[in-house]
């Protein structure tokens, strides 16, 4: 529902037609619309990807990104859109959204970068740097900008024209 109203057009009236039930039985749960969202996106971390171990750092980023561009161009990347306006008036979702599919993201990226580390691919840890962000920045800049699907090749060229370059240059300093 979230996806196709947005946050803004959600009712609590709306969400107790659809799940068939009387008003009071969802405020019975959730006191207010953002309790609710909250909960749902809370949820979202079970739609996580498991951490990617093909063996190479290339492979794993060819998962991961592959996973981002179909994740924004479905249900989960309309619900987050409708999502992005209310997070920072909202601490209670905005704290469920960061905890929640934020964190479920960042953790799986950090193991990627640190098996990498480990497998001796990276020279110097790349978690939580620019490099480590522009791995998957720029597939959302174009999701949040164009309003149009990221093609999964976009993926593909972002590794081997950007990311990979990065950290061979990164290594070789």
């Amino acid at each position: 529902m979230l996806a196709e109203s947005g946050y803004a057009g959600l009712t609590m009236d709306a969400v107790a037609a659809a799940a068939g039930v009387g008003k009071a039985t969802i405020y019975r749960r959730w006191r207010t619309k953002s309790d609710l969202v909250a909960d749902a996106v809370a949820e979202l971390s079970s739609m996580s990807i498991d951490t990617p171990d093909t063996g190479s750092l290339e492979g794993d980023l060819r998962v991961l990104l592959r996973w981002l561009v179909a994740a924004v161009n479905g249900p989960l990347g309309a619900a987050t859109l409708s999502l992005l306006s209310a997070l920072p008036h909202e601490p209670g979702l905005r704290e469920a959204f960061h905890s929640g599919p934020m964190g479920v993201w960042s953790t799986t990226f950090r193991e990627v970068w640190e098996r990498a580390e480990a497998r001796g691919e990276v020279h110097e840890p790349i978690a939580g740097t620019a490099v480590s962000a522009t791995a998957s920045a720029p597939i959302l800049q174009r999701w949040l900008f164009s309003a149009e699907p990221v093609p999964e090749a976009f993926a593909d060229e972002l590794l081997a024209d950007v990311v990979m370059p990065l950290i061979t240059a990164r290594n070789a300093a």
